[in-house]
């Protein structure tokens, strides 16, 4: 994370430091400012895509990628006392952290702090 931050500022900061040098050497290149700076916005782009989506997942509250909602309320369903399950939702309040909320409906029969 901080180390791979480092990192990247430290080559963007060589790639001014040899475009300058370029642009000092010969002005008539200094199309070599504008190559640089789309070059490094696609690195950090690319570098930074899968934490803008985790991060977009937790603003949109989406359900996480990883978890499969059909399986859960499957699996919700074979427990002995569940009858039904419905209005399962499934959400990111953090990166990592996932809440579940759903209705479970129980036989009549049923301790419903033991289900």
């Amino acid at each position: 994370g901080a180390y791979l931050h480092v990192l990247g500022d430290s080559i963007q900061s060589i790639g001014v430091m040899i475009g300058a040098a370029v642009i000092w050497y010969n002005p008539k290149l200094k199309v070599i400012d504008p190559i640089c700076t789309l070059l490094f916005s696609v690195i950090v782009l690319y570098t930074t895509i899968n934490m803008l989506r985790d991060i977009l997942e937790v603003l949109m509250e989406s359900t996480p990628r990883e978890i499969d909602a059909t399986s859960l309320e499957r699996g919700l369903c074979e427990i002995d006392e569940v009858v039904a399950i419905h209005e399962l939702h499934i959400w990111a309040i953090t990166v990592g952290k996932v809440l579940l909320a759903c209705h479970v409906r129980i036989r009549r029969e049923a301790d419903p702090d033991m289900v």
